[in-house]
């Protein structure tokens, strides 16, 4: 039987430099030694062979297991959805895992070795810049936004967290960057602040349209009083009767019209009874005043909440007085639903229509659906010319009996 040959092994650099070192020795005096002796110097290179094959297998063991926790270290890095940037002393990037490279819209290949600075936004470069001088000289950790564009797309607002890394061989030291995308939250901001603003609008327009109502409506009526006191003082004793009884049949209807205003904006009916006596008032009250003939087809009372029936009541007010001013007719109907978890009531009239920018510049449905919508509800209006409007408030039906800390 043939045997193989082995290669031979390229030479160690290591056994090298040892043997030189065991030749350039004085040789040792082995003739001397006893057969015990010897055996026991055997033995002793054998237990230290075992030693280092032993410390080699611990070495390897632990070779793998810092090689497994990188690896899974480096998947963390990448599969985070959080961006992370680390950049050098000149602001140029390092290192930068997957989310930041898509937050960027551009390849991780591409982002290595460029500087952020390309895509911070003219107006946000003194930030950056600032940023980046007060952890390298005064602070090691600094929380600050940028608004940053992206290769592709539009800006992006990023909250960012920013930290100096230790000092290694006296090289510069880095900086480590957190990105969390927040456009969508300022997004909300912007949006929640606009909301406010149009609702403190809306609220102001409300004010000055009561107190037009009350100079219009009462404020005359108080005027046309003062100037009947002033007759009674120069009537005739015959006359004083006369002038008294209608200073009286005067004041009386003043108090009639500051009640129905009142009873307009909050009756007790609704917060005593339920919203469709309340609707019930209302539609008289209009009747009497405006001469509009409210049907109301459904009579459901809804199981809601104090919140939801007020605005459900304001809403239907509003919308029977856009009828009364824009309509033309004089018949409107309302209906009363509940279609699953949501609320609802329509007002519809057979009228000449809104103008298609009526539906949406009228201050009364304007302040009407910013309520509706931070409710969770929303205002839908359909209307053609000649073909009437028919207006859609939907909420959700909150049960009135929910204790106030679960409302």
């Amino acid at each position: 039987m043939s045997t193989k040959r082995r290669a031979p092994h390229p030479p160690d650099p290591l056994r090298a430099q040892a043997e030189r070192q065991v030749a350039e020795k004085p040789p040792g005096d082995l003739e001397n030694l006893r057969p015990d002796e010897i055996q026991a110097l055997v033995h002793e290179f054998e237990v230290h062979k075992v030693e280092l094959t032993i410390q080699n297998e611990q070495l390897v063991g632990a070779q793998q297991t810092q090689k497994q926790t990188n690896e899974r270290f480096r998947r963390l890095y990448d599969s985070a959805p959080t961006g992370y940037l680390t950049i050098d002393s000149d602001g140029n990037v390092v290192e930068a895992n997957l989310a930041s490279a898509r937050m960027l819209k551009v390849s991780r290949a591409r982002l290595i070795g460029r500087k952020l600075s390309d895509f911070v936004v003219a107006h946000c470069q003194d930030r950056w810049h600032l940023a980046q001088r007060d952890l390298r000289e005064v602070r090691t950790r600094l929380d600050f936004t940028l608004e940053l564009v992206p290769a592709k797309g539009g800006a992006v607002d990023v909250q960012i967290v920013g930290t100096l890394a230790g000092s290694q061989g006296g090289r510069p030291r880095e900086i480590h960057l957190v990105l969390i995308d927040v456009t969508d939250l300022r997004r909300t901001e912007r949006a929640l602040q606009t909301a406010v603003v149009a609702a403190t609008t809306a609220e102001e327009r409300e004010r000055r349209k009561l107190a037009a109502d009350l100079h219009d409506d009462a404020g005359q009526l108080l005027s046309l009083a003062s100037l009947k006191l002033h007759a009674l003082a120069d009537a005739a004793e015959t006359q004083r009767g006369v002038r008294i009884a209608e200073l009286e049949e005067l004041l009386v209807e003043i108090r009639r019209r500051i009640s129905s205003l009142s009873f307009q904006l909050s009756p007790p009916l609704l917060h005593d009874v339920g919203l469709v006596p309340a609707i019930e008032w209302l539609a008289q009250d209009l009747e009497t005043s405006h001469g509009l003939i409210t049907k109301i087809v459904e009579e459901q009372e809804l199981d809601i909440d104090e919140n939801t029936r007020v605005t459900f009541y304001r809403a239907i007010r509003e919308l029977l007085l856009n009828a009364v001013k824009h309509s033309g007719v004089k018949n409107v109907s309302v209906r009363i639903s509940s279609e699953g978890e949501m609320a609802c009531i329509t007002v519809e009239d057979r009228g000449v229509g809104m103008p298609p920018r009526a539906k949406r510049h009228g201050f009364g449905l304007l302040a009407l659906r910013e309520r509706v919508e931070q409710l969770g509800g929303s205002l839908e209006t359909r209307s053609r010319r000649g073909s009437g409007t028919t207006a859609e408030v939907r909420l959700p039906a909150s049960p009135s009996d929910l204790e106030e800390g679960e409302r």
